[in-house]
């Protein structure tokens, strides 16, 4: 980290927004930023086709049966070891292009690695380890309320996104919809 701070300084960094996308868009009266409103588009389009590729493709079904039992595909002759070594790197790419798109709203700064890492991890304890819907909606639900810790008690806003981690682990200790143990 002292390498990077030294090379570019300690000071955000940020991505221009597209020109196109420069713009505020009224809805019901209210000002919404085209970039961000894109940006959410974007996300459900993605989530929306990773869904779809994992519920309705050949892949996806291979996918679905290595992570629940890796042997038995491996018996059928499925080189599973290469589809997940494929999926990690689409999932790598998957991650750069969030940065990407990311990039105009949040900026790059020192230490945005462990903030994103933290949200990653609330993420999947609060939707369930392994499930795409859980990933949906647990970010869904960390995503509100990390905006509204940092609207309603800026200083405690990540002390928020913990509380709701740790009631989560309480009441559905396999996540909202993580699957409990095997009967």
């Amino acid at each position: 980290m002292d390498l990077s701070k030294w090379l570019w300084g300690g000071f955000p960094l940020s991505l221009p927004k597209p020109a196109l996308f420069q713009d505020s868009i009224n809805i019901l009266g209210q000002a919404f930023p085209s970039y961000r409103i894109l940006v959410i588009l974007i996300g459900l389009v993605t989530a929306l086709a990773l869904w779809l590729f994992l519920e309705r493709t050949r892949t996806g079904t291979i996918i679905r049966a290595g992570v629940d039992d890796k042997e038995m595909v491996t018996g059928m002759g499925i080189n599973i070891k290469l589809y997940f070594t494929l999926i990690f790197a689409f999932g790598a790419f998957l991650a750069a292009f969030g940065g990407v798109i990311g990039g105009p709203i949040i900026g790059a700064y020192p230490g945005l690695d462990f903030d994103i890492l933290a949200l990653a991890l609330a993420v999947v304890v609060v939707g369930g380890l392994g499930t795409l819907r859980g990933a949906f909606w647990g970010s869904i639900l960390i995503g509100f309320m990390e905006t509204f810790g940092k609207a309603l008690c800026p200083n405690y806003a990540v002390f928020v996104i913990y509380v709701v981690m740790v009631l989560v682990l309480i009441f559905k200790p396999a996540g909202l919809m993580g699957r409990g143990k095997p009967s």
